[in-house]
C-alpha cells in the first residue's frame, strides 16, 4: 500500500518547502539514538519545532493553503494545528489508528475536496500504449537498452531544515535499470492488447511476433533466461524521509479492531506493502521489476532501482518458477488491462481509483488467490462493483475477503500473513512484537474475541489519523517534481 499514508509527512513538512534550511548546528540529534539505524518521527519533529522559521512556515501552510491539509476539513486542520504547535509529538510514532473504514472515509473526503478544486492531485496519466488499440505496431526487443544508471541521489529531494524526501538508488539495481525500464514498458504495452484481436502491439524476438506478456516471458525462458516471480511483503514506507542523513521511521498505523489480550487496547499494526517481483537473468535480458497498484493510480509493471530503508524489512511469501511464474505474469497482464478499462469507464474516481479499486495489496491478493487458493494479505479495500465487467479479474475481485465493507475485527491470519518477517522476534519495534505475540497466541488457542474495543473512539487516534492523512500534499508535490 505504498500509498495512502504518505500523507502525514507531506503535511508536516509542506511548510519546510517554503523556507531556507538552518545550519546543522541548530538540529542536534539525541545522543541516546546516535547508534540507532533510524530515527522516530517524534524526535525529528521535536527538533524541528525548536526552529521558529519552521513553526511559522508550517502554521502559514496549514492555515492558508487548502491543499496543505490534504484530506482534512476545517475542524480537522484546526485540531492538527493545535497538536503540532502544542508539541504533542509522541502520538506521531503510532499514527493514525484509523480503521480501514476510517481510511475510506478520508479518501472520499479528499476526493470531494480535490474535485471542487478541479484537480485530482495526480500528474497526467501516461499514455504509453494508447495508440496500440487502433493500429498495428511491431518492434524489436530493444534489450540491452541504452541509458546510463541513475545517480545515487536521483530520487532524493531536499526539503530544507536538514530533511530529504525520496529514495536512495541501489547500485546493483541501477546497473540493470535501463533493461528493466524497457522490459516494463514492453510488458505494460502488451498487457493492453485487446484479447479478441484488432490492432495489436507486438514484440519481435528471434523472428517470432509476440503479443502478450506471457508469450514474451515464455520466449525469453526458452532462450535460456531464468525467470522467477516473488510474492513479497514489506512495511509500507509512507514518508520516505531522511533527516540529517538518517532514515526516519514513518509507518502508517492501522487499527485492526483485534483486542490485545490483557489490555484495553486494539492491535495497531503498520500497514504492509506487497508486490510481485519479476526477476529475469540470462544471456540478453537482466532485469528486476515489481508489480502493484500504486498511489499514482497505475496497476503496472515497474522497474526496480531504489533501496528500501532498513526498517521496512522484507519477506518473500511465495516463489514461482516455470509454469507457475508464467501464470503469474499472465494474470498480472490481465490485471493491467482490467484496471485500464475500469478507469476509462470511471474517470470520476479520484486519485486514479486508489482505494476504490484497491490499494497495493488488492492486485497482489488476486494473484495469490489464483495461485494459492486463498490470500494472506491485509488490508483489502476494492469495491467489487467496479469489476463486474472484467471477467476473470472481476471474479477474483468478488472472491476477495474485503476489509472495507464491515466494521468487524480483522482476520488474524491475514494480519500476520502480511508481515514482512517470518519470525516476530525480528520485528524492529518491541511494543509491536509484544502485542502481536499476544494476539497470535490467543488466536491459535481459540481465545481471541471476534470484535475490537473501540475502533475510531480511541483517545487521540482520530486526531493522529487526521495528521497522517495530510501527508498527501507533499507526496503529490514530489510525484509532480519527479
Amino acid at each position: 500500500m505504498m500509498g495512502l499514508g504518505r500523507a502525514l509527512y507531506a503535511l508536516i513538512l509542506s511548510g519546510a518547502l517554503l523556507c531556507p534550511a538552518p545550519s546543522r548546528a541548530d538540529l542536534r540529534a539525541d545522543p541516546q539514538t546516535d547508534q540507532a539505524p533510524w530515527l522516530p518521527v517524534s524526535q525529528v519533529m521535536s527538533e524541528l519545532a525548536r526552529n521558529p522559521e519552521f513553526v511559522e512556515a508550517l502554521y502559514r501552510r496549514l492555515g492558508r493553503d487548502p491543499k496543505a491539509g490534504g484530506i482534512l476539513g476545517p475542524d480537522e486542520i484546526k485540531r492538527l494545528r493545535e497538536m503540532i504547535l502544542g508539541k504533542d509529538f509522541e502520538g506521531l510514532d503510532r499514527f493514525p489508528g484509523l480503521t480501514v473504514q476510517g481510511m475510506g472515509r478520508s479518501v472520499r473526503l479528499a476526493g470531494a475536496m480535490l474535485g471542487r478544486s478541479g484537480d485530482d492531485g495526480l500528474p497526467p496519466e501516461p499514455a504509453a500504449a494508447r495508440e496500440t488499440a487502433e493500429e498495428m505496431v511491431e518492434e524489436g526487443l530493444g534489450i540491452p537498452a541504452a541509458g546510463t544508471p541513475p545517480a545515487p541521489d536521483a530520487y532524493l529531494r531536499p526539503l530544507g531544515f536538514g530533511l530529504e524526501a525520496g529514495d536512495r538508488v541501489d547500485p546493483a539495481l541501477a546497473e540493470r535499470y535501463a533493461d528493466g525500464l524497457r522490459l516494463a514498458d514492453l510488458l505494460n504495452r502488451l498487457s493492453l492488447n485487446a484479447p479478441d484481436g484488432g490492432g495489436r502491439y507486438r514484440v519481435v524476438l528471434d523472428g517470432q511476433a509476440l503479443d502478450t506478456p506471457r508469450a514474451l516471458m515464455d520466449a525469453l525462458a526458452r532462450g535460456g533466461h531464468d525467470v522467477e516471480v516473488r510474492d513479497s511483503r514489506y512495511f509500507a514506507n509512507f514518508g520516505d524521509l531522511i533527516y540529517q542523513d538518517r532514515d526516519v521511521l514513518t509507518p502508517f498505523w492501522i487499527d485492526t479492531r483485534l483486542p490485545v489480550p490483557g489490555t484495553d487496547r486494539n492491535l495497531l499494526v503498520p500497514v504492509s506493502h506487497s508486490q510481485h517481483e519479476l526477476v529475469v537473468r540470462g544471456p540478453v535480458v537482466n532485469a528486476d521489476l515489481s508489480f502493484y497498484f500504486g498511489i499514482d493510480g497505475q496497476a503496472m509493471f515497474r522497474p526496480s532501482v531504489t533501496r528500501d530503508q532498513a526498517w521496512v524489512m522484507g519477506r518473500v511469501a511465495h516463489r514461482y518458477r516455470g509454469e507457475e511464474a508464467m501464470e503469474a505474469v499472465r494474470l498480472a497482464g490481465v490485471i493491467v488491462r482490467a484496471y485500464d478499462a475500469i478507469k476509462r469507464r470511471h474517470p470520476e474516481l479520484p486519485f486514479g481509483g486508489y482505494y476504490a479499486l484497491g490499494v497495493c495489496n488488492d492486485v497482489n491478493a488476486m494473484i495469490e488467490l489464483r495461485m494459492r487458493g486463498e490470500t494472506t494479505l491485509y488490508p483489502l479495500t476494492l469495491d467489487p462493483q467496479f469489476f463486474r465487467d472484467e471477467g476473470e479479474v472481476g471474479r477474483l475481485a468478488a472472491s476477495l475477503p474485503l476489509d472495507s465493507r464491515w466494521r468487524a475485527a480483522a482476520d488474524p491470519k491475514r494480519v500476520l500473513g502480511s508481515l514482512p518477517v517470518e519470525d516476530l522476534a525480528a520485528l524492529p519495534l518491541p511494543s509491536l512484537r509484544e502485542d502481536l505475540e499476544k494476539v497470535r497466541a490467543a488466536w491459535q488457542g481459540g481465545r481471541l474475541p471476534g470484535s475490537g474495543v473501540g475502533g475510531l473512539a480511541l483517545p487521540g487516534a482520530v486526531a493522529a489519523g487526521l495528521l497522517a492523512a495530510g501527508l498527501w500534499s507533499l507526496r503529490l508535490w514530489l510525484v509532480r517534481r519527479r
